[in-house]
């Protein structure tokens, strides 16, 4: 009896112990991060990004895991490379298109929703990121940081390696701008390009000189593939002095590539285009204040027959952070921040 009590005594205080343990850096270390869940469209899966922490390797590996809607146990179906994610849907659910270093660059890849059968799709050398499949299933648009006077990717890696090989490293700067957060601005700039979901040539869809998209606001993506696959609606800031404006602007082009149309007229900042399921809108978000990075956003709604737009939350003195369609395209719901909370 007391060698019983005694146990549960040590037990008892072991537990009151680890209960008052602080959460500490190291508790916050151990957290895996979850993010970018994109239910599959026939109801049945989730994928999703696991972000955690190797202390010892110093790095923060991404891998891509599933889950059933139904519920279940989820596991991970990525395990080569260090950066996984990204994940989306082909239109018949039957493969999951996403982005990974597993080859030693960060290239598009697709594999089955059990993981097998991953095939690289993209082999850039200026690299790839930020994948949407085509509403088709056919094709596939992304971003990749291109010379902005190549047009093949042949070109592109001679520029490549003639940058490697030059000893000198000091860069000249006659204007802005020069270095956004953590990284110099180089010669190349951010393009949206289409592919075949087989394989093949790149197209680059927003040739020039600007960053399309633009460096981000913070937000959802700021380029989107209409429902029938035939357009492409992207966000572009058209001033002379971009490094001042914030006048990011939506531009529309064909896939099959042309000159681009702006479809907004406004001084602030449009961003996170995302067309209704019927066609008919395009949703996007919008700052009405030119060269205010701290305004309002509010969720707009233009009519694509008319191009007249609309505000949705005029009358809602918060931020609209993100938001998806109702399948009807009658609705479309919203994620803002009330009283500290989301």
């Amino acid at each position: 009896m007391t060698m019983r009590f005694c146990a549960l005594l040590l037990l008892a205080v072991s537990f009151a112990h680890a209960q008052k343990l602080p959460f500490d850096v190291h508790a916050l270390f151990k957290l895996s991060r979850v993010s970018d869940p994109q239910v599959s469209p026939d109801g049945v899966w989730v994928a999703f990004t696991v972000q955690t922490i190797d202390l010892e390797k110093n790095s923060k590996p991404r891998q891509i895991w599933i889950v059933p809607v139904a519920g279940g146990e989820p596991h991970a179906i990525t395990k080569d490379g260090t950066v996984n994610d990204r994940p989306r849907w082909t239109p018949d659910s039957k493969r999951l298109v996403y982005v990974s270093n597993r080859s030693g660059s960060s290239q598009i890849w697709a594999m089955d929703p059990t993981g097998g059968n991953s095939r690289q799709i993209t082999n850039l050398s200026t690299e790839a990121a930020g994948v949407m499949v085509n509403p088709d299933g056919k094709g596939i648009v992304f971003t990749s940081d291109v010379f902005p006077d190549c047009n093949s990717d042949d070109c592109n890696k001679k520029k490549l390696d003639a940058e490697k090989a030059n000893p000198v490293k000091a860069r000249i700067y006659t204007t802005l701008l020069y270095r956004h957060w953590n990284e110099f601005e180089g010669a190349r700039r951010r393009h949206i390009l289409t592919m075949a979901l087989d394989g093949g040539t790149a197209r680059d869809l927003t040739p020039g000189t600007r960053h399309v998209p633009p460096f981000s606001l913070g937000g959802p993506d700021d380029y989107a593939v209409s429902p029938d696959g035939k357009e492409l609606c992207f966000v572009m800031n058209p001033d002379a002095d971009a490094a001042t404006s914030t006048n990011a602007e939506l531009f529309v082009v064909p896939m099959e590539g042309g000159d681009p149309k702006k479809i907004v007229i406004n001084p602030g900042a449009d961003n996170s285009p995302s067309y209704s399921p019927d066609g008919k809108w395009i949703a996007f978000r919008q700052q009405q204040r030119g060269g205010y990075e701290a305004d309002r956003w509010r969720l707009m709604l233009l009519d694509r027959a008319t191009g007249r737009t609309t505000s949705l939350t005029e009358n809602l003195d918060r931020n609209v952070n993100g938001f998806a369609w109702q399948m009807d395209s009658k609705r479309v719901f919203f994620v803002t921040e009330d009283r500290g909370k989301t």
